[in-house]
């Protein structure tokens, strides 16, 4: 009977412990396949990934001083023309982006009120030409009779008093001659500025250019206030920037700028300093820079943003790294230098950026190989495979600490030195 109960037992045990095995068995594999990374673009099963990369050597050289300055561009002249009388729009001779040269007719104002003030004018300056011809020949009268009595009085034929009253005639009619030509004079120079107010109707262009906004439309009742239209200059642009104490005192009128226009592709233009302001904003610390650009073809428009590198005219020597080497951890600039076949992060600190280069303040010395392509694919500790741009093949793991090779010596490749890569 005991060796029924015992033969059943093990009947229902072994499955059981078959099955607890198996489902073991199937948890580790999962934990150990969950803890090794995939083989896929790794250097092997269950090993780290390695990344194919270039490297390059940090040098020493001369960089350019230059600042970078942002700010819209406006054209160097602006003008809104308004007239000098009030009056009635009658004609416009231009429209919006039509180009003009000085003294171009823009528009009329009517001029129908002084035109009859005018006509007006005229006549009276012929009333006061008849009234001088009249005078004229009282005048010559009264002096012909004023010499007959003088000879007469010398022959003692007439008395003295009919000579003074002869005198007395000819001075008066000299005194209405004399105010007929003043009034005359009056009303020339009325006449006169009746002419240069209806010349006044007559909007001309101050300046060559291009009419960057019609203000009004025909019709419009306008007065000295009210501008007609807006020109603008373009053949020279100007850029007006803020510029830090420390730079502006290093920037000198006629410096050379290289001007970038982003919405035309990056295009560049030349500049030139031509203002420097000799007081600084009291807020910011900065003072305000004018920069010339000229306008080749016409192209710039006003308030395109622009970036200028402007040449403060000084260089310095000092270390060298390859732009496309340079990464970023959070705020933290640095390279990757390769260490035991793996890369490994090393803070710098940076300087100047010029073209591809940019400039290290400390963390590098000249000599040291660093990695430039394929540096922004990395991360702490990951296998390199240097492929330099010289032909040499494929180095896996070589590179020492700090640039020193392994078995392949100073740069990480058998038995040759570092080269640049392209």
């Amino acid at each position: 009977m005991a060796s029924r109960i015992s033969l059943k037992a093990l009947s229902i045990i072994l499955p059981l412990a078959a099955l607890g095995a198996y489902t073991g068995y199937r948890v580790y594999q999962t934990l150990k396949s969950e803890s090794q990374p995939s083989a896929m673009g790794r250097g092997g099963p269950g090993g780290p990934r390695v990344q194919t990369v270039q490297t390059d050597v940090v040098v020493r050289g001369r960089i350019g001083e230059f600042v970078t300055l942002t700010g819209p561009l406006r054209a160097k002249e602006t003008v809104d023309v308004s007239p000098r009388i009030a009056g009635r729009v009658t004609e416009l001779k231009v429209d919006t982006g039509q180009m003009i040269e000085r003294g171009a007719l823009l528009a009329l104002i009517e001029d129908d009120e002084l035109q009859q003030q005018l006509d007006r004018s005229r006549a009276s300056i012929a009333v006061v030409d008849a009234t001088i011809a009249q005078r004229e020949a009282e005048l010559a009268n009264a002096r012909a009779e004023l010499d007959r009595r003088k000879n007469l009085v010398a022959d003692g034929l007439l008395a003295q008093s009919e000579l003074d009253a002869a005198e007395m005639r000819y001075r008066v009619t000299l005194s209405q001659l004399e105010l007929a030509r003043a009034q005359k004079r009056q009303s020339e120079a009325e006449q006169r500025e009746l002419t240069i107010r209806q010349g006044q109707t007559r909007i001309n262009a101050p300046i060559s250019g291009v009419i960057a906004r019609r203000q009004v439309d025909l019709g419009a009742l306008v007065t000295q206030a009210t501008p007609i239209v807006t020109i603008v200059n373009i053949s020279t642009m100007i850029m007006d920037a803020n510029v830090t104490e420390r730079d502006v005192a290093r920037i000198k009128l006629g410096s050379q700028a290289t001007v970038i226009i982003d919405s035309l592709g990056g295009q560049p233009f030349s500049g030139r300093v031509m203002r420097i302001a000799p007081l600084l904003d009291p807020q910011t610390r900065n003072g305000r820079v004018e920069i010339e650009i000229q306008n080749r073809g016409g192209i710039l428009k006003g308030e395109m943003f622009a970036r200028v590198e402007l040449d403060l005219g000084s260089s310095r020597e000092t270390i060298l790294i390859p732009r496309d080497a340079l990464i970023y951890r959070g705020d933290q600039p640095g390279v990757y230098d390769i260490e035991n076949g793996a890369a490994r992060f090393r803070a710098v600190e940076t300087g100047l950026t010029q073209e591809d280069k940019v400039e290290v303040l400390g963390g590098l010395e000249a000599g040291h190989t660093i990695i430039t392509r394929g540096a922004n694919l990395l991360k702490d500790g990951d296998k390199v495979r240097v492929l330099n741009a010289g032909g040499q093949g494929a180095q896996e793991g070589q590179g020492g600490p700090r640039g020193q090779g392994g078995p392949g010596g100073p740069g990480g490749q058998a038995g040759q030195g570092p080269q640049r890569a392209n």
